[in-house]
């Protein structure tokens, strides 16, 4: 992590909003015309900031409060400084956080950077916490905001780049990063300098909750936000049940109490603009898959939750639910500092190996059906484009059906002791480089007079379309014994090691198995031109 430049940030900020004076306590004392405004509230919500804005507001924070420590976590694919703040901790290197003892809390926004409600949201609450009006959190928390993630894509600014969703009107930036990629399909290839720099700042921080803010379209629904905990059956379940059956509950009745926005389960009813499905009707979330970012921290033994505030409301609605939706996120994470620290660090000393786990899942139902919201919408026009939007209505109709927001294995494997791959398999240097970004742990060995299996491959499906600039493989076949060599050891390249028996070992799982649909053989990592039927990828397991 690299401190911000400082002075760019400071010259940003006093040419916007005048300096403001501290009190001893380094908490600033102002009136509401000191403070910062972000572009959303400046322009009546039909603007949202830019990332230059974004940066002198956060400039101006620190101009304002002694106490938060602003650095970068990471530059984007065009050099752009990635912006964190940091309050509750004497500096903002990951030593320092780490070594407060107390739970940690990533906020981050903008990975989609036409969804830009949490950017708007989060820069809010970060003045607020400047402001020193949520000081007891920083007794038990300390807690990061990064406000634009994929700073790249905001700055291509489009009014047609989110087709139908309520503004803001001046435009908004467009989903993939500059490269052309997904940055929430990329947490475990980490192809984007953005995934790296993001998966650094959690690996090294090692926050124990992490919340990622977006916008969602899809099925009219009566909900101004959906959320959705980390979903791969292989989320410790101490975590689990901790966010279905006490967090995300308790946040959603506050907040209907408090402002009269619904919120429930990330999902949508498929067949709702007549596509056809073969699906029973009910209401889905979206993958297990650990490429997700709140599924992928969830394989960390952490707490991943997602936000995906409506886009049918009102720019002004959708910035305000999911500004209060965080704020009740860090209020359950203060009360329940030392039960999360508890989970989470029970859940690092467990030991994965010997157990089965999913490396493919398919749709599971809550126990019960659920009340759903459903909604509707009116069809408006831009001021300046004349292209349709749709505007959610005060419509809130129930339909009771089954809610299919958890997963269950539909593919399993027993883990094993350790994963081998020869460091003269071409490609073992990228993996193992990307083990090194996760924080994986892994030595090199020479494998000979151990027993192994090797992968024997029957077929390989190749996807007929490119996914993220790849198209993946799923390789068909069988685990098969390999004796202990006896005898004198013949000259051979070293392995990587990769013990499954470490905190990440349900990482280590999904990247290395071949049947895993983000293992390093589904994302082409390792170059299969040479495996056909009858032979054996270049993973093998110590069983």
């Amino acid at each position: 992590m690299r401190t911000l430049r400082v002075g760019l940030l400071l010259t940003l900020a006093s040419s916007m909003w005048a300096a403001c004076a501290s009190s001893s306590s380094g908490k600033a004392r102002l009136s509401a015309a000191d403070l910062p405004v972000t572009r959303a509230e400046a322009t009546g919500y039909s603007g949202t900031s830019s990332y230059v804005e974004v940066m002198a507001f956060v400039g101006a924070l620190a101009d304002i409060d002694a106490t938060v420590r602003t650095t970068s976590f990471g530059t984007t694919n065009e050099g752009r400084e990635l912006p964190l703040l940091v309050w509750g901790a004497p500096s903002a290197e990951p030593e320092a956080i780490r070594a407060t003892g107390k739970t940690r809390v990533l906020v981050f926004a903008n990975i989609h950077a036409g969804e830009v409600a949490g950017k708007e949201a989060a820069l809010m609450v970060a003045r607020e916490m400047a402001q020193g009006l949520h000081e007891a959190w920083t007794d038990s928390l300390v807690v990061l905001i990064a406000p634009i993630y994929n700073a790249d894509g905001n700055e291509r600014v489009e009014y047609g780049n989110r087709p139908r969703q309520f503004g803001p009107v001046d435009g908004m930036g467009q989903r993939p990063n500059a490269q052309g990629l997904d940055l929430n399909r990329d947490f475990m290839k980490l192809r984007a300098p953005e995934s790296r720099g993001l998966v650094g700042l959690i690996r090294d921080a090692d926050p124990h909750i992490v919340v990622d803010l977006h916008t969602t379209n899809g099925t009219f629904m009566g909900y101004h936000l959906t959320y959705a905990p980390g979903l791969s059956p292989n989320t410790p379940s101490a975590i689990s049940e901790h966010l279905y059956d006490r967090w995300l509950p308790d946040i959603s009745e506050t907040i209907i109490a408090s402002d009269d926005y619904a919120t429930y389960h990330y999902g949508n009813v498929p067949g709702t603009f007549g596509e056809g499905t073969s699906a029973p009707r009910g209401w889905y979330t979206f993958s297990a898959q650990p490429r997700f970012s709140t599924n992928y921290i969830g394989l960390r033994n952490r707490y991943g939750i997602l936000s995906e505030a409506y886009s049918y409301a009102t720019f002004e609605d959708r910035v305000l639910v999911t500004k209060r939706f965080v704020e009740e996120i860090l209020d359950q994470a203060w009360a329940d500092a030392s039960e999360v620290r508890r989970i989470v660090e029970a859940a690092d000393a467990e030991s994965v190996v010997g157990r089965e786990l999913a490396v493919r899942a398919s749709f599971a139902p809550l126990d019960q059906p659920a009340e759903i919201l459903l909604g509707a919408v009116d069809t408006v026009y831009h001021p300046l484009t004349d292209d349709r939007m749709y505007a959610m209505r005060d419509v809130r109709t129930p339909e009771t059906m089954p809610a299919f927001v958890r997963f269950e294995p539909s593919e399993r494997v027993r883990a094993p002791q350790a994963y081998l791959l020869s460091t003269a398999t071409p490609g073992a240097r990228v993996v193992r480089d990307l083990l090194i970004s996760h924080g994986v742990q892994f030595d090199t060995t020479f494998a000979w007079g151990t027993e192994r299996e090797r992968f024997v491959v029957d077929s390989v499906r190749v996807a007929r379309r490119e996914f993220q600039q790849v198209r993946q493989l799923e390789p068909f076949g069988r685990w098969t014994r390999v004796p202990a060599e006896t005898g004198q050891r013949p000259r051979l390249a070293p392995s990587l090691r990769i013990p499954v028996n470490q905190p990440l070992g349900r990482v280590i799982v999904a990247l290395m198995e071949p049947r895993s649909d983000d293992s390093v053989i589904a994302w082409t990592l390792l170059p299969l031109s040479d495996i056909k039927p009858g032979n054996h990828l270049p993973i093998e397991r110590i069983p």
